[in-house]
């Protein structure tokens, strides 16, 4: 698992280099993965919460995706394979 683990990270960086993220931006998209507010992002970085906004909302236009969850959901993707979760058919 670790050393799959450290190539998704590889993908992750390869894909925030890609698209032209800068430093700051790329800290901003891992924190933003790894499921932090951008109050707690801003406070972690010592920047203001309205540079950090500025920052993500750069980034997400960078990467073609309309917030967070998008992009959450491209490096998701990825990691459970093109495949998918099947569906059990079950309702509720």
């Amino acid at each position: 698992m670790g050393k799959d683990l450290g190539e998704f990270r590889t993908y992750i960086q390869s894909h925030f280099e890609k698209w032209g993220f800068t430093k700051a931006e790329s800290e901003i998209g891992i924190l933003i993965l790894r499921g932090l507010s951008l109050r707690e992002i801003a406070t972690q970085r010592g920047t203001s919460e309205t540079t950090t906004r500025q920052q993500a909302l750069s980034l997400y236009k960078k990467a073609s995706v309309d917030g967070r969850h998008q992009l959450s959901a491209f490096f998701l993707e990825q990691l459970l394979g093109s495949g998918g979760i099947k569906p059990s058919g079950r309702n509720g």
